[in-house]
């Protein structure tokens, strides 16, 4: 069904890269991680008709100060089965795209191979910006004062139409098993739409760029210089074309081929020379842009890029310090003039080096917590590593932020604060959370059951044996390993009996591996997921 090739590259990225950009970890891919041999022989005998997709996570994000967009994350077991289904219709889809050297369709190329990184390096959103730098080439001296078209489309992810991902995939010659078991994989997750891909995956990422092929095919035959990175597009306009004809034309086949549209309030005439301008600037409005080669010689701004820290990088660097950042994030007045992908850029920054001053962090600029909660809390995480940490005083303002607005509004906000506490950065304490209502999400049913494994709250586990059949699949992977805080032979009985009520077809090897994994909850929950090499 999935070759066993494309199921190991897929345990492995996910493991090196996280199963999504946005959200935290699933503690319970560590059983994929160590188990890939069994995963894969799991994936052999799957039958298309008796699969059955949990569904997802849906949740608001913030995407710029007053923005926000949809994103989703998938169960594990189905991250492991899009991604690896992806990945045997790859290289067919990545033949179907335009050829990568001219950099028209800029990002997400696949790269060939058993490396966990699925994409090309260097192919990020900075090091677009690089190349739009040098956008419109120095073939002619007045090149740069041409006109040209900056656009986008509006909710790309979520308006693309089914029924064109299906004639991406059979055009492009995909296998048929994986092609079905992607196909099955997006319905389910778009159960109320007939339209959008799980934002979030790097399966979604790939395919979403082949579904914009004949929208590059377009533009290049209209003879149009332009690149693309995703959804976003430069164009510079033809001598002797309007600029309007060629926007006219571009609108009329995204809405009437893809059923797309162009984001009207992103879309302008520009110039050349102001696409260069702008590229450049971007990140100037915080950093001089001698700091900013600074940046660049430390950390890579880039999309898709390992984001745990190694060893060599958490070391003192010397152009640049966690005191040096948090001064220039003190200096700035109004934050909502500058783009977030600065802040995001800072944080990450920041979790690479030593001296991070956490309680400083959470009392000036609390208010990047709502926007960028991924790497602020990464970055407190990495705090927590350092020789002084000041715990309780972090975990109390954790704790007041997780019930006031607009935080406790959004369910991905939280879904990161609550993380704090289950892999290990803040201690658990159960009499913290008497008034939190864990029933607001499914985020924070996991989370009430890591917590209670945590505090070793064997009662509540006791409680729970009978009740496993009523818990939702979502439930069920989060309450199970939780509940090894129980006595071996206890827990090793109570996960014979719920085996049979796990649909997952990895149900019982996730539970074999739960009882080889017995008494280290603290463990699986605190470690850095890694792909371990294992014939298992």
């Amino acid at each position: 069904m999935i070759s066993e090739a494309s199921v190991r590259r897929a345990i492995n990225h996910l493991g090196s890269f996280g199963d999504t950009d946005l959200f935290p970890r699933l503690p319970e891919m560590r059983c994929f991680l160590e188990r890939p041999g069994t995963i894969a022989k799991d994936c052999e005998r799957l039958n298309i008709g008796q699969y059955v997709p949990v569904g997802v996570i849906e949740t608001l994000t913030p995407k710029s100060w007053l923005g926000f967009r949809i994103a989703h994350q998938l169960t594990a077991a189905d991250n492991v089965i899009y991604l690896a289904a992806l990945l045997d219709c790859a290289p067919n889809l990545e033949a179907a795209r335009l050829p990568k050297d001219e950099n028209e369709a800029f990002a997400y190329r696949f790269a060939v191979g058993e490396s966990p990184r699925v994409f090309e390096t260097a192919r990020g959103y900075h090091q677009w910006l690089a190349y739009l730098s040098e956008f419109g080439g120095p073939e002619n001296p007045f090149a740069e004062d041409r006109p040209a078209i900056v656009t986008d489309i509006s909710d790309f992810y979520q308006r693309i139409y089914f029924h064109r991902i299906e004639n991406v995939l059979e055009d492009a010659g995909c296998p048929r098993g994986p092609s079905e078991l992607v196909k099955k994989i997006i319905k389910t997750t778009r159960a109320r739409q007939s339209y959008g891909l799980p934002v979030g995956s790097t399966a979604s990422r790939l395919l979403a760029e082949c579904l914009l092929n004949d929208t590059d095919m377009l533009l290049k035959n209209m003879g149009a210089k332009f690149t693309r990175y995703v959804d976003d597009f430069r164009i510079a306009v033809p001598a002797g074309t309007e600029a309007h004809s060629i926007l006219c034309r571009l609108a009329e086949h995204l809405m009437v081929t893809e059923g797309l549209s162009l984001n009207v309030t992103k879309t302008k005439m520009t110039s050349v020379k102001e696409i260069r301008r702008n590229s450049k600037a971007r990140l100037q409005d915080v950093f001089t842009t001698a700091e900013m080669e600074r940046m660049q010689a430390f950390i890579t701004l880039s999309y898709g890029d390992d984001d745990d820290p190694r060893e060599e990088d958490t070391i003192a660097n010397p152009f640049i310090s966690a005191e040096f950042l948090l001064q220039r994030l003190d200096e700035i007045g109004d934050k909502k003039g500058i783009d977030l992908s600065v802040f995001k850029a800072i944080l990450r920054a920041l979790r690479f080096l030593p001296s991070i001053d956490a309680v400083r962090l959470l009392d000036k600029h609390a208010d990047l917590l709502y926007y960028v909660p991924r790497e602020f809390c990464l970055a407190l995480s990495a705090a927590s590593k350092q020789e002084v940490f000041a715990s309780e005083i972090v975990k109390a303002r954790v704790i007041e932020l997780l019930a006031m607005p607009p935080y406790s509004d959004l369910a991905y906000v939280r879904s990161w604060l609550l993380y704090l506490f289950v892999d290990g950065t803040l201690p658990v304490n159960l009499p913290d959370w008497q008034s939190y209502d864990f029933n607001r999400s499914v985020i924070e049913r996991r989370s009430n059951f890591f917590f209670r494994g945590l505090a070793n709250d064997r009662p509540f586990f006791r409680a729970l044996k009978t009740q496993v059949g009523s818990l939702s699949e979502w439930d069920k992977p989060a309450a199970l390993m939780a509940g090894m805080c129980l006595p071996f032979d206890e827990y090793k009985h109570w996960l014979a009996d719920a085996v049979r009520q796990v649909t997952s077809p990895f149900a019982a090897t996730y539970t074999a591996w739960l009882t080889d994994n017995h008494g280290k909850l603290r463990q699986l929950l605190a470690e850095p997921h890694q792909p371990v090499c294992t014939a298992l």
